[in-house]
């Protein structure tokens, strides 16, 4: 082994180590008491009284969609003691946590093309504002860890990479669609690719996606009737746009505190027509948005800005509370708004505008690092001792 590649995996070592490391300092107790969250623990009681098939492909109350990394997680927890269900839960848990990063660590990317970019999308599915706490250690919300999956491998370079990880591609992007709708309402976009290079390979991709959303459509028109009786979802609330302004553009690169203290303690939001102002700040912010975008023609922009406009589209029709955009909702969304700001840092050639884009990710990176324990704007997620369930 050569001293060049020594050092490569020297350092591969101590990155790996570093984000096991950040994953178990967030709260310990969740790697050692392993402690069930309240759906996890509700899952399991129902799944105790059925057999593992059943359990492979039941369809949980009010997701009204395929879970099937969960469904997985439960079909082989419910086999065991409630002591091992638990330890079974957390550790398939940080799996797919690792698993992703590593993926995408070794993958090759159109859009993370260098180590160092690498490193900095590890930190930001860890790190950044929009991993709440909410979905933290919690099985049943790694769907939107699956959608961030499927977003990175929209961007998969076949041609560099050997047939057996393109083949582990492949695989993955139908597998994720199985695991979460964000993965699957992605397909359009791997349509979009498909048609702009029109080879075997997105060919591929996109037969894997529609082949999984298909299902989650199946599943879908199957579950109608909860749908329909169930109104809170599929509805049209247009206080979503102020709630994303500030959940998902705002929180995205300035997390919680700072935010907080402009608007909520500041009382601005009180003054006359502030609604109005920020509606009118959104639709301003949008249109340059899409000016700007338009003008660079850059393909991976446009491919990440239609992913965007899916997704928000997705919680806005979809989400259990009527107008909400932040929380488990925000997650994809806000990282995919990360890196269409991490894009438009690379190709451009104004340093203002280059300087103001680092400084965005600068900020998204060191307030997510900050309320990541110490200053979470949500700590009861955090506390394990929420979730002492017994039976």
């Amino acid at each position: 082994m050569n001293y060049k590649l020594k050092k490569e995996k020297i350092f591969d070592l101590i990155f790996f180590v570093i984000l096991f490391l950040i994953i178990f300092l967030r709260e310990p107790c969740w790697l050692i008491d392993l402690p069930f969250k309240g759906y996890e623990f509700d899952a399991y009681k129902q799944n105790m009284s059925k057999n593992f098939f059943e359990n492979l492909f039941y369809i949980y109350p009010g997701t009204n969609a395929l879970m099937f990394w969960f469904n997985i997680t439960n079909s082989i927890s419910s086999i065991f003691s409630f002591e091992i269900a638990k330890t079974i839960s957390k550790l398939f848990t940080v799996f797919i946590y690792l698993f992703i990063i590593i993926f995408i660590y070794y993958s090759k990317s159109l859009l993370l093309i260098s180590k160092k970019s690498k490193v900095f999308t590890a930190f930001i599915i860890l790190l950044s504002p929009p991993m709440t706490a909410e979905v933290w250690m919690s099985s049943a919300h790694l769907r939107g860890y699956f959608g961030i999956l499927s977003f990175f491998l929209l961007f998969t370079n076949f041609s560099k990479q050997s047939s057996k990880l393109n083949n582990l591609s492949y695989f993955l992007i139908f597998f994720s669609g199985l695991c979460s709708i964000y993965s699957a309402a992605l397909m359009p976009v791997f349509l979009i690719r498909f048609i702009i290079e029109k080879n075997k390979q997105c060919l591929i991709s996109l037969v894997a996606s529609f082949s999984s959303i298909i299902i989650q459509f199946i599943v879908i028109i199957n579950d109608y009737k909860s749908i329909v009786l169930d109104s809170v979802r599929f509805h049209l609330d247009v206080s979503f746009f102020y709630s994303y302004a500030y959940n998902v553009i705002l929180k995205t690169f300035f997390g919680s505190q700072i935010p907080k203290f402009l608007f909520v303690k500041s009382e601005i939001y009180l003054i006359k027509n502030f609604n109005l102002i920020v509606y009118i700040l959104l639709v301003f912010l949008v249109s340059i948005s899409i000016f700007y975008i338009i003008k660079k023609k850059d393909k991976l922009i446009y491919l990440m800005s239609v992913s965007l406009f899916i997704i928000s589209l997705l919680v806005f029709i979809g989400s259990v509370q009527p107008g909400f955009a932040g929380g488990r909702y925000g997650v994809l969304s806000g990282v995919i708004l990360i890196f269409i700001i991490f894009r438009f840092f690379l190709i451009e050639k104004n340093i203002l505008l280059k300087n103001f884009f680092l400084i965005l990710l600068i900020f998204s990176i060191s307030t997510g690092s900050i309320e990541y324990s110490y200053k979470n704007p949500r700590p009861e997620f955090l506390n394990c001792s929420n979730y002492n369930f017994k039976i």
